[in-house]
């Protein structure tokens, strides 16, 4: 057989090459899979509780809503009553800051509760508007039946419950209640993912909570908006 004509000779390497380049890919690939999982679970809040059921409320507006009307919505609720002498006023004007940043933000509602049964619509207006917070279909001032608003305060959104003030500690006759000033989020399923406490008297650990809260809510909101929910306007 002439040589000219003999095939030539296959090297290892040819085979081997693109078997190990695709190895070190898969490597590589699997890797940030792992690395990104550990950031997201790390960034991830976790889950505390969940609200299970529906609860009826009156609005400032005087309307009768239903917690399962905020179905499928990220939620910031807080917990007030508009003569409070404390930290309630603090309370909604850090939240205020948080509603203009979010504004654009349609699947994020706040709800802002108040603990005092003898609040009526008219006063949570007079005290919403007292802070400048305008009426906004995105932010709810509610009331409702006093025992079952505090259980499904503490029993699901998981506040602390509630407490009288002694008479010897009141700042005025208003000053009735000690109470929780942390501000629960819930993610559109219903999920408590955590309770931000930004009204902390250390201003750093304020500040750290503050930031929290935000970056929680960047990371719900994504959550949300990676599922099948499609944002409705509140009733």
């Amino acid at each position: 057989m002439n040589e000219s004509s003999a095939k030539p000779k296959l090297s290892p390497w040819t085979i081997w090459v693109p078997i190990i380049i695709a190895a070190l890919g898969f490597v590589v690939f699997y890797n940030y899979l792992i690395y990104r999982s550990r950031v997201d679970n790390a960034e991830r809040p976790p889950i505390l509780g969940r609200l299970e059921k529906d609860l009826e409320l009156t609005e400032r507006s005087g309307k009768t809503v239903h917690m399962a009307d905020l179905k499928g919505k990220v939620l910031v609720i807080s917990w007030v009553f508009t003569r409070c002498p404390r930290g309630c006023a603090a309370v909604i004007a850090k939240l205020k800051k948080l509603h203009e940043e979010f504004a654009d933000e349609p699947g994020l509602q706040l709800v802002s509760f108040t603990l005092d049964a003898d609040d009526t619509p008219e006063m949570m207006k007079k005290f919403a508007s007292g802070l400048g917070i305008a009426d906004d279909a995105n932010w709810w001032f509610v009331n409702g039946e006093k025992e079952e608003v505090r259980k499904f305060m503490t029993r699901q959104a998981q506040f602390r419950p509630v407490q009288d003030m002694p008479e010897a500690d009141r700042l005025s006759p208003d000053d009735k209640y000690i109470h929780d000033l942390r501000v629960a989020v819930i993610d559109h399923l219903g999920h408590v993912r955590g309770l931000a406490d930004i009204l902390n008297a250390d201003p750093e650990f304020a500040n750290f909570w503050d930031e929290k809260l935000r970056k929680d809510l960047r990371y719900l909101l994504k959550e949300q908006k990676s599922s099948s929910y499609t944002a409705q306007p509140a009733n």
